[in-house]
């Protein structure tokens, strides 16, 4: 892996804020969440030096890992009370519309003027531009824009400012077709339909109840009119007749089975973070992608074979516990708050499109479930309206 700018932004923001706190009498309150996330950072250091063939790369590799979990403090310990983590969800909002909207530009551009910033070329089909922005490949802008596509629409359903909330989702929305990912397009339907289930409540009026066909007949016109529809439904239909033989499921499927042939061999402690990359050649395979390359598609995979059982128990200590916070911030609430209810809508995003495509070796995940896990917290320590049904967070009209 090689150093990205939102590491080094990761480490100057973190240092201003250790600052910061060292010169003002703010108290630092840590959560027993974080210490989950803090033991996963530790496993990561002790696999990387006890389990690996090469310490010196896999350490390397586990500093920027945690670079890139910074991100996840940053955001715990910048949001303290309701109103900074209002004003912080805004700004979460406004940056994932900037960035679709500059996922959707440097598509139109590469058509309109040849350009190839922003896009990847032949990552799908020969003849196909995907765009990914300022992200690291499309498929990952597509589970980003996804995400942010279930909090536009969590606001809308629940929140007071819904014109900018339904532009916000049809934009986002706009952004995950086009990055023609097949996870992030099933991940966004499924997440969808989870939020307008849990504010059906909040559907009553005719409105409400008109929105549900009209997304689900929007959606079904842009799949099957638009050449972005006819290139996703290329993308399923090379899935559904080819099935494991298609190129990209056969290439994560192999990935997947030589990862899970090393894990015995370090069960409880791992290899080591992203220590695939030192045993996995795909000159073996396909002598042209020799000089590529590669990660574990599937996050749950990936974590035991880089960190073993105990690893793996940690990582998923933390979201269990999370996920208890969440509910028990939510008993007796009809309609959950639109941070919340997005914040947890993005969260089953991230969790079914890294089964295909792992991202949580990047800050942006990160951030997400510093923010659900903030968010958790606050509702925990005071449930009433504030948080636990308040009115929207979104951006005015």
């Amino acid at each position: 892996w090689k150093a990205r700018p939102e590491h080094f932004a990761a480490v100057i923001v973190f240092m201003a804020l250790c600052v910061s706190l060292l010169f003002s009498k703010r108290t630092l309150r840590v959560n027993p969440l974080d210490y989950w996330i803090l033991g996963f950072i530790v496993v990561n250091f002790i696999s990387s030096a006890f389990g690996s063939s090469e310490p010196a790369s896999t350490l390397r590799w586990a500093c920027q890992n945690t670079l890139a979990i910074l991100s996840y403090f940053l955001i715990r310990f910048l949001i303290s009370d309701g109103d900074t983590l209002r004003r912080a969800f805004r700004i979460l909002l406004i940056v994932t519309l900037a960035e679709s909207v500059f996922g959707i530009f440097c598509y139109l551009s590469h058509y309109a003027f040849g350009t190839t910033f922003g896009v990847s070329v032949g990552q799908y089909f020969v003849d196909v531009a995907a765009p990914y922005g300022s992200m690291f490949e499309a498929n990952l802008f597509g589970d980003y824009a996804a995400c942010g596509a279930v909090l536009f629409l969590a606001s809308y359903r629940t929140g007071q400012h819904r014109i900018f909330a339904l532009f916000g989702t049809l934009v986002t929305t706009a952004a995950t077709l086009l990055s023609y990912s097949r996870a992030a397009v099933l991940s966004l339907t499924l997440a969808s339909v989870w939020v307008f289930w849990r504010t059906r409540r909040a559907g009553r009026t005719m409105r409400g109840k008109l929105m549900t066909p009209l997304f689900a007949v929007a959606l079904a016109l842009v799949l099957a009119f638009t050449p972005a529809g006819g290139i996703l439904q290329r993308r399923f239909a090379d899935l559904y007749y080819e099935g494991f033989t298609e190129q990209t499921a056969m290439a994560r499927l192999l990935t997947i089975q030589e990862a899970a042939l090393e894990i015995p061999s370090h069960p409880l402690l791992g290899s080591g973070t992203a220590s695939f990359n030192l045993s996995f050649d795909w000159a073996r395979f396909i002598p042209e992608w020799s000089s590529d390359k590669t990660w574990i598609s599937n996050t749950l995979l990936r974590v035991l074979h880089d960190t073993g059982l105990i690893g793996l128990a940690v990582f998923l200590g933390f979201f269990v516990s999370l996920w208890r916070k969440i509910r028990r911030g939510w008993k007796g609430v009809k309609i959950p708050s639109d941070m919340i209810l997005g914040l947890v809508a993005g969260l089953f995003v991230y969790v079914f499109a890294f089964q295909f495509g792992d991202g949580t070796i990047l800050a942006f995940s990160w951030v997400h479930i510093g923010f659900l896990a903030s968010a958790a917290i606050l509702c925990g320590d005071d449930p009433g309206p504030n948080l636990a049904n308040a009115p929207s967070a979104g951006v005015g009209t």
